[in-house]
């Protein structure tokens, strides 16, 4: 896979990635890989435009078909297309099922640190945020189930637990008899969950993502959302599905105002669907050099400056990484960026559990890798 892509160009198209900050400084902040996407979709979008297909679609059913087969295929999840439900972004479907299964004053309850826009969602909507920390030990980030309980013990309020799994920002990957758990105190606390599965298709070896709604007893009480913006760098063309675990959720979810849920416009639901339905060899290239990439960041790492404390992620293309030695203040990730040139994820920014930690995005070329870690190691010895 040739990912000697021009720089400069990348620096001119408008991408949100490269412009934030501009040519003096290398993007590493934001979740988006620079592999592409799968030959498949430049020809699906290539076909659209020379034929002008620019008008309504119903191409609902394709997508879902497309999703189906995706699961079976790559997670042994045989899902009913019929439960698919297309939205605009995850986060979108996320807004819709906090209206959907919530009431103004309800707590939802997530992981921190955390992606921040899961920070701003029960304020945004008249929620209360609940949060349940992540735990840090010698062996990297864990859940703490006994915390869970505890939580739910003391705020009867609690009406929605929203799961990121795999973990952004960690890289965390839930195990089986974790989910199990998760699923029963759920149930035993009455809680929608929401299990956020975008980042599911980068999986390393030594884990195995389970799709929440294939634990027993899930479907009674999950909603999933995922999409292929990650695994295919399609963020811009605006493409995502919410699966309610049975025909009660998904009539519930159905009933919030239709302009919340939205969905996909026909570019992103036919790039989507080519993804899906060719990118499976396409995405099996991709873990096997992002592999290669964790390894030798957090090699370097413990190497040249070993006070950077960096857990080997499980699962995205993303990096947390401790820099609290180095006392960068309250905004690491801008100390970092005047010190190095190199544009991370600030910590902070997740909440708990993101002090003096930055966030870096090591899905790129292996030169460009190696320039990045280069001029943090110079900026911080």
């Amino acid at each position: 896979m040739d990912l000697n892509f021009d720089l400069k160009q990348r620096y001119e198209l408008g991408l949100r990635k490269w412009d934030k900050y501009g040519p003096e400084f290398i993007p590493a902040w934001i979740a988006e890989h620079d592999f592409g996407s799968p030959p498949a979709v430049k020809e699906r979008l290539h076909a659209l435009v020379s034929s002008e297909a620019f008008g309504y679609h119903d191409q609902d059913r394709r997508l879902a078909n497309a999703f189906s087969s995706w699961s079976q295929l790559q997670n042994s999840w045989k899902l009913d297309p019929e439960m698919v439900i297309s939205t605009v972004t995850v986060l979108q479907g996320v807004a819709a099922c906090v209206e959907a299964f919530s009431s103004e004053g309800d707590g939802v309850l997530y992981n921190t640190p955390s992606y921040p826009p899961f920070l701003d969602l029960p304020s945004l909507s008249n929620r209360r945020s609940v949060e349940w920390p992540l735990t840090r030990s010698e062996n990297g980030w864990r859940y703490d189930l006994e915390l869970l309980e505890e939580i739910l013990k003391k705020d009867s309020g609690i009406r929605i637990l929203l799961l990121c799994n795999p973990h952004n920002p960690t890289g965390v990957v839930l195990k089986e008899e974790e989910l199990n758990q998760i699923v029963s105190i759920s149930r035993k606390y009455d809680l929608i969950l929401i299990s956020d599965e975008i980042h599911s298709d980068f999986i390393y070896a030594e884990s195995r993502h389970i799709p929440t709604l294939t634990i027993e007893g899930a479907d009674e009480i999950t909603i999933s959302v995922t999409s292929g913006a990650k695994s295919f760098a399609l963020a811009g063309l605006r493409c995502a599905v919410a699966i309610p675990g049975n025909q009660l959720l998904k009539e519930k979810l159905l009933s919030v105002p239709k302009f919340l849920l939205g969905g996909s416009n026909r570019m992103g639901c036919e790039a989507t669907i080519a993804s899906w339905e060719t990118g499976s060899s396409w995405m099996a290239d991709i873990i096997k050099i992002l592999e290669n990439r964790r390894k030798y960041l957090k090699s370097k790492l413990e190497n040249e400056i070993s006070e950077a404390k960096m857990f080997l992620p499980e699962s995205t293309f993303l990096a947390w990484i401790d820099l609290s030695e180095f006392d960068l203040g309250e905004n690491p990730a801008k100390s970092l960026r005047e010190k190095t040139g190199v544009a991370c994820g600030n910590g902070p920014d997740f909440g708990t559990g993101g002090q003096g930690h930055i966030r870096l995005t090591f899905g790129t070329s292996e030169s460009l890798l190696d320039e990045i870690i280069e001029r943090i190691i110079e900026g911080l010895t």
